[in-house]
């Protein structure tokens, strides 16, 4: 019987149990989701989402005319370094892609719960995405099905409330959370997506790994950001047109948890505020209580499985949407319970300005 290397993550209610050639290593992608992951090693869990087994042996992808596949992406954006284009064959009630960029071949086996990885390498960044969009995929789905509501936010953690920080592309969100971490003893809880749902009468929140996305402008305010990710000339560059979304980069968090601290693995906290960001260049920056703002929530409520969200594979499948459609309303419910509040202008909080955690601003 062959051996592997086993590491199981959990998170919320999803379990995905990794069986790994020892001459290969996950080790820098499983540390991407260390920051909120719990990982085990050589542990088999029960009541997983897939057993996925990782090796260089292609073999079983040998017969597999991928040429006359259809194209899908695994990931689409408007960087091309992160953008994962591949081939998709249906076969036999099997799912096989090929990963374009790298050779990597997935092969998804729903009805025995196995996915298959053969990679030629795990240590490029290519790979390593490759790897981070299928287990995000995964989990996200398993995630909705079972009724839990994703929010497009960043959140900060502070005496045991989640702050909420909502709004559009280019609103001020990160701005806002490095605001709160750097300045006001906040925990970086979420960079990107938060998950949440209702317990005993209790709006909870869960973080989610990804890589923050910053802009240069917003990087520039904190020197430490500066010298660490060295980004004196970038800025120097880019001084004309800095505060563009244009100039935005994604940060390894692991590196970014070098510079702030981060909430421990795990962590489920009572949502004690929302902040509605709507940033620009002033000398003032202005805090205000607001009441009714489920409003300006509900657009940034995601859902995995909209009819306009493509699907690059179907190991998954949609289940329990009317029961989603509940916990939303259920959550924007108890939303309208909780203080929120508006940050104007340049974003720039003084230390006694505000009290997120408390729902209170002075």
């Amino acid at each position: 019987m062959k051996s592997y290397n086993i590491v199981t993550l959990q998170y919320l209610h999803s379990n995905l149990n990794f069986f790994i050639d020892p001459e290969l290593s996950l080790d820098h992608i499983f540390d991407f989701f260390s920051t909120h992951f719990l990982i085990k090693n050589d542990c088999v869990a029960d009541n997983v989402i897939a057993n996925v087994y990782v090796t260089r042996d292609d073999s079983m992808f040998s017969q597999i005319n991928f040429a006359r596949g259809e194209d899908i992406y695994l990931r689409k954006s408007a960087s091309n370094f992160f953008t994962i284009p591949g081939r998709r064959v249906m076969k036999a009630g099997i799912e096989y892609i090929k990963c374009v960029k790298t050779g990597t071949f997935i092969a998804f086996d729903p009805t025995n719960k196995k996915i298959t990885i053969s990679v030629k390498s795990t240590e490029t960044e290519q790979d390593e995405l490759i790897f981070i969009e299928l287990i995000r995929d995964l989990i996200l789905k398993n995630e909705e099905n079972h009724g839990v509501v994703v929010l497009h936010a960043t959140s900060a953690y502070k005496n045991g409330n989640a702050s909420m920080i909502i709004g559009p592309k280019g609103a001020g969100k990160s701005t806002t959370l490095l605001e709160l971490v750097s300045k006001l003893d906040y925990q970086f809880m979420s960079g990107d997506k938060t998950f949440l749902w209702v317990e005993d009468g209790q709006l909870l929140a869960a973080g989610w790994p990804d890589y923050p996305h910053l802009g240069l402008g917003t990087l520039s305010k904190y020197p430490k950001f500066v010298e660490q990710f060295r980004l004196s000339e970038q800025i120097e560059a880019a001084k004309n047109t800095l505060w563009s979304t244009d100039h935005k980069m994604a940060v390894d968090p692991k590196f970014f948890n070098q510079v702030i601290q981060f909430t421990k693995p795990g962590l489920i906290a009572t949502v004690g505020s929302m902040i509605y960001p709507t940033l620009y260049p002033s000398n003032e920056c202005s805090v205000k209580h607001i009441f009714e703002h489920v409003d300006l929530m509900v657009p940034h409520i995601e859902r995995i499985f909209s009819p306009d969200n493509k699907k690059w594979n179907h190991f998954i499948e949609s289940k329990n949407q009317q029961e989603l459609q509940e916990m939303i309303n259920i959550c924007l419910k108890a939303a309208r319970k909780i203080p929120a509040f508006i940050i104007e202008g340049s974003g720039i909080l003084r230390d006694d300005q505000s009290l997120f955690d408390k729902g209170v601003v002075l």
